[in-house]
This record gives structure tokens, sequence and C-alpha cells, in this order.
């Protein structure tokens, strides 16, 4: 069975963020989402892999 989709609340609180840091970030920093309707929604897989892959830092 596969996870509910997180709306805007969802994901600020799953990152520790205000909903407006998502509002303001969500295409600069290329999140994962897509409109229903006028609305974001975020898959939580999606979220999960976009974390790993996108938002570590590397060291050299």
């Amino acid at each position: 069975m596969t996870e509910p989709l997180w709306d805007v609340p969802d994901l600020a609180e799953f990152l520790r963020k205000p909903p407006s840091w998502v509002y303001d970030n969500h295409a600069r920093m290329d999140i994962p989402s897509f409109r229903i309707g006028q609305q974001l929604r975020f898959s939580p897989a999606e979220i999960r892999r976009w974390m790993d892959t996108d938002c570590r830092e590397t060291t050299f």
C-alpha cells in the first residue's frame, strides 16, 4: 500500500520548516511536487529519495 500524499503543511512538518518555506523553495530547490488543481502535493517516497540524492552535502 502506498502512503497518502502530503500537502504543504505535511511536508513542512516533516522538514521542520514553516509552510511559507515550502512555498518559497519548492521550485527553486526542485522539490518533487505536482499540482492537483491549484494545490501542491508531494509523494513521501519521492521526498525521501530527493533528500537522499539531492540534499546530501558532498565532502572533498
